[in-house]
């Protein structure tokens, strides 16, 4: 029984790992949009309202999926670190 959680966890942790840089990406992405929002005073709640509802779908669930958590954690520390010099300045 503790082989097959092994290579279940093994398997989750191999996946996340492959999706970071599409994570990454995501991150990324979500970041410029909420800059290009703040610089016109729209806020985080009318941004998610303007969205198309595909796009809502969407990014409920690359945020909400257990499969994708990992990664998105991940991916946000990357992120973070990558533009720690930026935000600082």
């Amino acid at each position: 029984m503790s082989e097959v959680l092994m290579i279940f966890v093994g398997g989750y942790i191999l996946l996340s790992l492959i999706l970071i840089p599409f994570q990454y990406r995501y991150v990324e992405q979500m970041e410029k949009m909420r800059k290009e929002n703040e610089k016109k005073g729209v806020s985080q709640g009318e941004m998610m309202e303007n969205m198309k509802f595909e796009e809502q779908v969407l990014h409920a669930n690359v945020q909400g999926s257990m499969i994708f958590f990992l990664a998105n954690i991940l991916a946000t520390i990357v992120y973070k670190i990558k533009h720690r010099e930026k935000n600082a300045r």
